[in-house]
């Protein structure tokens, strides 16, 4: 299970690493919130996150 965090400091709560994401780790309750890590076990390891980040908020311990 990798190590996958959002920066508070840098997300912009725009929901693209929720809606990029193929398997559904992340999980945003309202547009106005920073999404969550919920499932870090069915990480696919295919850095959709990271690189679709506008900010470079997503911290992905493998990229």
């Amino acid at each position: 299970m990798p190590k996958i965090e959002i920066d508070p400091k840098m997300c912009t709560k725009c929901g693209t690493c929720v809606t990029n994401c193929p398997v559904g780790i992340f999980q945003q309750d309202a547009d106005d919130t920073i999404p969550m890590v919920v499932d870090t076990d069915n990480c696919i390891l295919c850095g959709m996150c990271v690189d679709n980040c506008p900010e470079d908020a997503v911290k992905h311990e493998n990229f």
